[in-house]
């Protein structure tokens, strides 16, 4: 029983001794958990939406008239609107090629109902010219260097109503071409380039061959032109209001004697003699290469057919009234927008083409235009020739078209006047007749005018 007790005892010391040992221990702290590791968020794979892009738009299509000629051909035309369309791609241009008498049928009929002009043509008639967009907003616009062409080409061919009409498109003239294998055969000196009127009447008798059948020069081919201004003749007034003192002035007399004394110099091929041989196929040029004209008055076309035949020929100005102001009978052709245009901004884009330096290299390195920008027109193939740069310095003479574009009734005049020219030119007039021939046509001279001026009134 003692041990009973006595175990119990132990047993109660033992617990006792347990809770104070635990009394005394420092209350446990509870352990925060570690921070957690960062996860790394992969962000959900996005497909690029590609940009939504608008389709291209359709390219403008232009329409272009032309014509073919000995100076551009129509391959040659056409290739050109090629090159300005890869340049411009989004402008397409509808290329039409008409012969010269379709075309101006065809331009009359569109431009007088006003529908279905094309967006760019040739207006090589005046009575177009109306319905030519003005390019002056344009040109000021785009800072175009207008300054670039021949004056005397802008004035006579860009220039009307006060408005810039069109861009001139190459250049032509008439000069003298002589032979010169001729003249050495004859032991003449050749013509120099300040030869007068009289010289040039000498020189026919000296190198004209008749038992040949070679003339020595041939004749104007009418009344007011060169050689007439050269005279300082005109056909009416300034003013276009007087006949009388200008067609039968003494300029005038003086020019007209001056043809008289060559047709009787019996040197140049008559009238009869020119219609017979053209029904022959055979024109000045022809005759002038075959050597049956010593001297001719030809053009730029005429002078690349004696290049490409080899001929040995030289080129001096139409003969000159010594201190006189020198004249040229010169021309171009004016290229146009139709006011009427749809698309006036693309046609100017194809038209400084075409007509800008561009274009008119294109057209003489692939054709035969002589171009009416001098920096471009040095760059011809054969403008190392002298006769070649002899044309270059005609085209700087004053142009008989100065006068004749701003008075639109030059033509009517010399349609009145135009007999005393044919009795001349078949011998039916005595030399010192001239004046009273000229006075005589005076009335029927001043009419024309007067009715001629009031339509443009």
């Amino acid at each position: 029983m003692f041990r009973n007790r006595f175990n119990r005892s132990i047993l109660i010391v033992v617990l006792l001794f347990i809770m104070l040992l635990s009394a005394c221990a420092a209350p446990a702290t509870p352990t925060e958990p570690p921070p957690a590791e960062p996860v790394a968020t992969v962000p959900p794979v996005v497909e690029p939406v590609p940009p939504t892009e608008e389709p291209p738009a359709e390219p403008v299509t232009i329409e272009w008239w032309t014509v073919p000629s000995e100076e551009y051909s129509e391959e040659a035309q056409r290739a050109l609107a090629k090159a300005f369309e890869e340049a411009h791609p989004n402008i397409k241009v509808n290329v039409t090629i008409l012969p010269e008498s379709g075309f101006s049928e065809k331009m009359t009929t569109v431009l007088g109902s006003g529908e279905g002009a094309p967006d760019v043509a040739f207006f090589w008639d005046n009575n177009w010219l109306p319905q030519a967009l003005d390019l002056t907003p344009f040109i000021e616009r785009d800072n175009f260097d207008y300054t670039m062409y021949f004056p005397g080409f802008w004035n006579t061919r860009a220039l009307w109503d006060d408005k810039v009409v069109g861009l001139p498109l190459g250049v032509g003239a008439n000069f003298v071409m002589y032979n010169k294998d001729v003249f050495d055969e004859m032991g003449v000196a050749y013509p120099a380039s300040d030869l007068t009127t009289e010289e040039w009447n000498e020189l026919v008798v000296q190198v004209n061959y008749p038992e040949m059948k070679r003339w020595g020069g041939d004749r104007p081919r009418g009344p007011f032109r060169a050689i007439f201004y050269n005279y300082g003749a005109r056909p009416f007034s300034d003013d276009s209001m007087t006949v009388e003192g200008f067609l039968n002035g003494p300029e005038a007399v003086a020019a007209y004697t001056w043809l008289w004394d060559l047709v009787n110099t019996n040197a140049t091929p008559t009238t009869a003699d020119l219609e017979v041989l053209g029904t022959e196929g055979t024109g000045p040029v022809d005759l002038f290469l075959a050597g049956r004209l010593a001297m001719a008055t030809l053009n730029q076309g005429h002078l690349l057919n004696a290049i490409e035949a080899g001929a040995n020929f030289g080129v001096v100005p139409e003969p000159q009234v010594e201190g006189n102001e020198r004249y040229v009978n010169a021309w171009s052709l004016t290229a146009s927008i139709w006011a009427g245009t749809e698309r006036p901004d693309e046609a100017w884009e194809f038209l400084k083409f075409w007509v800008g330096p561009e274009g008119q290299e294109f057209l003489m390195l692939n054709g035969n235009l002589f171009p009416s920008i001098p920096e471009v027109l040095q760059k011809s193939p054969h403008s190392d020739l002298e006769a070649v740069q002899e044309f270059f310095k005609v085209l700087e003479f004053s142009q008989v078209a100065e006068w004749t574009t701003e008075r639109p009734c030059n033509s009517v005049v010399l349609r009145a006047a135009r007999p005393v020219w044919d009795k001349i030119m078949l011998n039916e007039v005595a030399r010192d007749q001239i004046k009273a021939e000229l006075d005589a046509v005076v009335p029927d001279a001043q009419a024309a005018l007067d009715e001629c001026r009031a339509r443009f009134e």
